[in-house]
Parts: structure tokens; C-alpha cells; sequence
């Protein structure tokens, strides 16, 4: 099942819209479904991680940026450090 969605385009963004789907055999609205499809399933991923951030955060199991960065600092020093032996 599908809605059909009514946009307003300025007639340039229109007119290069209908050209597209014309060299891709295809037309207007599918051009503009498939980035809405990966759009909203980037939009549920991204909404399934951040509450799970807010809830490690919630429950004290973040760490603070300057100790991860401290941490990645530390660790690429050991790396230059070992591979300068080489």
C-alpha cells in the first residue's frame, strides 16, 4: 500500500527532476521515493541508537570526551612508538 504526497518544487528543480527521470527511464516520483526510503530507514536506526546513548547515559556508563580522547591519544603514540622501531 502507498500514499500518494503532493510537493511543491520551483519549476527549474521540476523541469531537471523530469529531465532525470527521462535519462534514467524511470519517473519523478520514483526518483524522489528511493532517497525518502533510505532516509527513513536511516531515520530508525538512528532513533534505536540515540535511545540507546540516552540510556547508557541515563544509567552512568558514558564516558567523557576528554578521557576518550586522552585514551586515542595515548594509544596512537604507542603506535608510533612501535612502528618507529621497524
Amino acid at each position: 500500500m502507498s500514499t500518494p504526497y503532493r510537493i511543491d518544487l520551483p519549476d527549474e528543480h521540476a523541469a531537471r527532476l523530469s529531465a532525470l527521470a527521462t535519462f534514467r527511464s524511470t519517473t519523478p516520483e520514483q526518483l524522489l521515493a528511493e532517497p525518502a526510503e533510505s532516509l527513513l530507514g536511516d531515520g530508525a536506526a538512528l532513533e534505536a541508537a540515540l535511545s540507546a546513548s540516552q540510556a547508557e547515559m541515563a544509567a552512568g556508563l558514558d564516558v567523557p570526551h576528554e578521557e576518550v580522547m586522552d585514551d586515542m591519544r595515548l594509544w596512537a603514540a604507542d603506535l608510533r612508538t612501535r612502528h618507529a622501531a621497524r
